[in-house]
């Protein structure tokens, strides 16, 4: 029994010795980033995606049927306003130009003929009415000479309309000839060439094959057109800054303004829902670079309303317990350090940059919140030391 107790004292002492060793011990302190809540200047942007267009651009497409004869330029080249670009077979619109012609010349002699007319009758006119005069012919006879006379200046007129028509459709015919030969209506480059020697040129603008024969842009002048939410629309106005980042240079963003704001939501696409409308927004870019192309997609940060100085918080500070960090999410809370020890407090948050958060509500000016290591802050408990890990940061500034 003694050896027992022996045993049983030495094992307690085992169990108990560390145990008041980790109660007597001070506990470890977390380090951690901290930052105070200052007042601090919210640059609030609205964020928006869209596409790089040419201020100008013209897509050609014929307007006359005919076969390709040649194609006078190549994609890539820079043309001026009037050159010839591309030519099609012209013989079917020569022919009719010549059977115009032909018909004008027709309604031409139609008209001498009845002038010959007129000046007839006219003379036979005269004579009835000195016959009659001298009682040598009734009044019957007379009257069939002024109707004879009034005939004649019919068949004139209608003989000069008749010649007007025949203008009218030589005009036509002509302009049809015209147009079988496509000039250029800008100072521009050739960006896009479908069209082949030897294929149809169709009249058509429904997108089938040869209705469209070229484009042609202004490369120099290339702007955004972007797409903003109706919930942020009302923020937007001409003449705001703005940053455009276009998939060419994700890194370097090309500054911007607002040129124009569609007063009409963009049309829905096909079988899509009505929900969600947006509005187009068109941005002049302050410099154009190699290569931007048109179609290039672009994430645009439109600066909304007046820079205003709000109390704020990095945004690191601010957690979610939803989804650990959504600034959408409801639960959100920052890690005040008080005496230092971390004190878990909710927040409700207002306007945000790239870098700060409004806070309305939860910690004041001149609190100190623990910005960081993430995987602090996510570890970190109400309660826990806090040790700073480094100086104190401001709200937004580079670490």
């Amino acid at each position: 029994m003694r050896r027992k107790l022996i045993v049983a004292l030495g094992i307690a002492a085992c169990v108990a010795v560390p145990v008041a060793i980790g109660l007597l011990k001070q506990p470890a302190g977390r380090e951690a980033e901290l930052a105070r809540v200052e007042q601090r200047e919210i640059h609030a942007t609205i964020l928006a995606t869209g596409q790089l267009v040419f201020r100008q651009e013209v897509q050609l497409s014929a307007e006359v049927i005919g076969k390709v004869a040649a194609v006078l330029v190549k994609e890539g080249d820079s043309v001026r306003k009037g050159q010839s670009l591309l030519r099609l077979d012209p013989t079917v619109y020569q022919a009719e130009v010549a059977q115009q012609e032909a018909s004008r010349r027709s309604a031409s002699i139609a008209i001498e003929r009845a002038q010959i007319s007129l000046a007839n009758q006219q003379r036979g006119l005269d004579r009835a009415q000195r016959l009659y005069q001298a009682r040598f012919i009734d009044v019957s006879k007379y009257d069939d000479a002024v109707h004879q006379v009034e005939l004649a200046q019919v068949e004139l007129r209608a003989s000069r309309e008749a010649l007007g028509q025949a203008d009218a459709l030589l005009s036509q015919a002509r302009e049809r000839l015209a147009k079988t030969e496509v000039r250029a209506p800008i100072d521009g480059t050739v960006t896009e060439l479908p069209i082949k020697v030897g294929e149809t040129a169709v009249a058509s603008t429904t997108g089938i094959a040869g209705s469209s024969l070229m484009t042609i842009a202004d490369m120099a002048a290339i702007v955004a057109e972007v797409n903003v939410d109706e919930a942020d629309i009302a923020q937007v106005a001409v003449g705001q800054g703005a940053k455009v980042f276009p998939a060419a240079y994700p890194e370097q963003p090309i500054g911007g303004r607002v040129e124009r704001i569609a007063m009409a939501p963009r049309p829905a696409q096909p079988g899509a829902a009505a929900e969600g409308r947006s509005y187009v927004v068109r941005l002049r870019l302050d410099d154009t670079r190699p290569a931007l192309r048109s179609g290039m997609t672009s994430r645009v940060e439109i600066a909304a309303g007046a820079t205003v100085k709000r109390p704020a918080i990095p945004l690191q500070a601010l957690l979610s317990e939803a989804d650990g960090g959504s600034h959408e999410a409801a639960g959100q809370y920052v890690f005040a350090v008080v005496d230092g020890r971390a004190a878990k407090r909710a927040v409700q948050v207002g306007l945000s940059d790239d870098t700060s958060q409004e806070v309305l509500e939860g910690v004041g000016v001149g609190d100190t919140v623990a910005v960081g290591p993430a995987r602090l802050l996510r570890e970190l408990r109400d309660g826990d030391l806090v040790i700073p890990l480094k100086a104190v940061l401001q709200p937004g500034a580079a670490r």
